[in-house]
């Protein structure tokens, strides 16, 4: 009988750990790219109901010179809350990273895809990111 305690509780041990996993697969990225843009967004794990976003943005046009101070906006194809970064700059290779904390929502690590608007020169861009 005591084998068969210790059985069912390992049985129950095993289930609850298997049960408890997290099915969000972090770190998870999103990606796309248009005619004058390439863009890569990472959501890493939650902090303090924070989620850290990497933002990395990719000019592909002509002159990095030429783009300027630019803004972006990311949505999530939810209509939650996004994000804004105004009078960004590229570095000399034509890129931009940056790190920034959102709101952390259920909604976003289910969205199948999020819009990222870039804004520069009086022109502007909408990139579709999807799940890698």
């Amino acid at each position: 009988m005591r084998k068969f305690y210790i059985a069912l509780f390992s049985l129950f041990f095993f289930i609850s750990l298997v049960g408890c996993q997290s099915k969000a697969e972090y770190p998870l990225e999103f990606l796309g790219e248009t005619q004058s843009w390439s863009a890569t967004i990472t959501l890493y794990p939650v902090e303090n109901s924070k989620e850290t976003a990497q933002i990395n943005l990719n000019y592909l046009g002509g002159k990095v010179e030429n783009v300027g101070d630019f803004g972006i906006n990311l949505d999530p194809s939810n209509n939650q809350n996004g994000i804004a970064v105004r009078d960004a700059r590229l570095n000399e290779e034509g890129n931009f990273k940056e790190k920034v904390k959102v709101d952390a929502s259920e909604g976003v690590m289910k969205s199948e895809h999020l819009i990222l608007t870039v804004k520069w020169n009086d022109k502007s861009e909408d990139i579709v990111l999807k799940v890698k």
